[in-house]
């Protein structure tokens, strides 16, 4: 069985290993050398060469590079490779001030911030030269600050370079793109957790990041397919919605067999189906949503299909997430069952989809095949975002959350079918705190209940994550079971719960979500402000501790919940 640290620590450190032109299987950066043959293989673990070695062999490949992506490549990885001189070193200021002079020369030379594309052979020339250094300055502390100067003159490049790599899939080491867009052109809310108060780490500038050994766990593949059509999919006028179209988990079918094994999940009734999220959506959009989500399993194959209508018409959403659904297909000449998560995207005919990577196991068995190295895909816009797909549980993996922090992932949607939201509430707050993410997961049926059981079981409606959140993450609640919409109001943060209880007249109006803090504060100050949303059922269990319902054992016996 493969080590996939092992793996990694046996790669050369010399030189990064990403391909030219999307090839996948040119590992030779200057693209001069064939692939070598299985007996030429290295030993299992290679001794790393000694670092006058390795600071030559990087010099010998940045004089004849003239990529600043790959260039930068191979000052970071020396950087990673003797991170523990670096961190010593840049602490003092005697080091710094030599490595300053040396890297000053070189800087001359470079061209305007955002303005140069290739390096010129006397750039590359004098990036080679710089790296020789006296005993008294270390190498990488040169290579530290040239990084810098690179990312900052060549960082309009790079997004070229990965998009020629398009579909790219980082190997551990490789560069991976750290999009951000302004903030400040999308909210009017500061952010909780400004970028500039993260730490700075040695394997990255402000736009590449080396990629770690989550690469081995997950396909992680960068997209720049539509990232002209993606480009301004968030601005300060943005509103995303969930729309919930269930009460009850008896709206749902939920077969199983003898071994208890449950597949396809799925409503019962397909044209009400229709006709209830159609009615949400338009509900949606009329209160200006772009962005629509819908939740785990609530639409069948067909159903999903009919829907893509809607990014067609006139005043209809940008962005629609149709849910996920059940389906069967061949792989490797044997029937695969899969939960895939789809969107339509305005403009675009072939729709975006996402596989569910870890079943849920309890209180039921969902009986889907992953792949066994699951796909984490990203679409990158041209405007920074990193635009995820994830289903319920996958956002509960704590490899997978690792895994798309690493990869900048700032725009979530999220399908999800639970008894509770609370467990998403950590993952959530992590990826808006690293990465100033938006996220909407969009939960569904709002009944959980048993007809013997004695507390009403209702989750959140929906759980979103913005930067500008105190908490960085907050809940949807609502008064009753009724079909609805949340809307998240991106410039303000403003939340809002349209509920469907009273008609399509009442659905269109909608009212604010108090915070909880709110009430909170009402208590310690003996006032009680004016309601100005729908008050939790008091039965709710969802304020408590809890898991997802994929993870928690019910009191009593359920044949369908997820």
């Amino acid at each position: 069985m493969n080590d996939p640290e092992s793996d990694a620590e046996a790669k050369d450190s010399g030189g990064p290993t990403i391909a030219r032109h999307g090839d996948p299987g040119t590992v030779n950066v200057s693209g001069d050398a064939t692939p070598a043959s299985m007996t030429e293989c290295a030993a299992c673990v290679a001794r790393p060469s000694p670092l006058p070695q390795r600071v030559a062999s990087i010099q010998a490949a940045i004089a004849a590079e003239r990529e600043p992506l790959v260039a930068l490549t191979h000052l970071l990885q020396l950087c990673r490779d003797e991170h523990p001189v670096l961190q010593e070193r840049m602490q003092d200021a005697g080091c710094r001030a030599k490595a300053e002079l040396v890297t000053s020369g070189v800087s001359a030379l470079l061209p305007a911030p955002s303005t140069g594309l290739m390096l010129g052979a006397e750039v590359a020339s004098a990036l080679a030269a710089a790296l020789t250094t006296d005993d008294g300055l270390p190498a990488v502390a040169v290579a530290r600050l040239l990084a810098e100067l690179l990312d900052e003159r060549y960082c309009q490049s790079f997004r070229e370079s990965f998009r020629r790599r398009s579909p790219y899939q980082p190997g551990v080491g490789d560069p991976i793109p750290l999009d951000s867009p302004d903030l400040r052109q999308v909210t009017a809310m500061p952010a909780t957790s400004p970028p500039w108060r993260l730490a700075n780490r040695l394997d990255e500038t402000r736009h590449v990041r080396l990629a770690g050994e989550w690469v081995t766990q997950f396909q992680v593949i960068f997209d720049y397919s539509l990232a002209r059509e993606l480009t301004g999919i968030i601005d300060r006028d943005t509103v995303v919605a969930t729309c919930h179209p269930n009460r009850t988990l008896t709206e749902f079918n939920f077969p199983a067999d003898a071994s208890g094994r449950t597949f396809p999940v799925r409503p019962k009734d397909e044209d009400k189906q229709h006709q209830e999220i159609d009615r949400l959506i338009h509900a949606a959009v009329a209160n200006g949503a772009s962005i629509v989500v819908l939740p785990e399993l609530c639409v069948t194959e067909s159903l999903a299909a009919r829907l893509q209508g809607w990014t067609c018409r006139a005043g209809g959403p940008r962005m629609l997430v149709a849910g996920s659904y059940h389906h069967e297909d061949e792989h490797d000449g044997s029937p695969r069952r899969r939960n895939t998560a789809v969107a339509y995207l305005r403009g675009v005919a072939a729709p975006l989809t996402q596989d569910k990577h870890s079943p849920a196991d309890l209180p039921v068995k969902e009986d889907i095949h992953p792949q066994g190295w699951p796909e984490l895909r990203v679409h990158v816009s041209d405007d920074g975002w990193h635009l995820v797909l994830a289903i319920c549980r996958d956002l509960l993996n704590p490899h997978a959350v690792h895994a798309l922090a690493e990869a900048g992932a700032n725009l979530l949607l999220v399908p999800a079918m639970s008894e509770t939201l609370v467990a998403f509430g950590g993952p959530v707050a992590n990826l808006v705190g690293s990465g100033q993410a938006l996220v909407a997961v969009a939960n569904n049926p709002a009944d959980f209940s048993g007809p013997t059981d004695l507390t009403v079981r209702r989750p959140a409606r929906a759980l979103f994550g913005h930067p500008g959140f105190g908490q960085l993450t907050r809940m949807v609640q609502s008064a009753n079971s009724a079909p609805g919409v949340g809307l998240l109001r991106v410039q303000t943060g403003q939340l809002q719960w349209l509920d469907s209880d009273a008609g399509p007249t009442r659905l269109s109006r909608g009212t604010s979500v108090r915070p909880p803090w709110a009430d909170t504060l009402a208590r310690l100050t003996g006032r009680t402000p004016p309601r100005i949303g729908p008050a939790a059922d008091t039965r709710d269990p969802e304020g408590g501790g809890g898991a997802c319902a994929a993870h928690r054992q019910p009191s009593r016996p359920v044949s369908a919940p997820y």
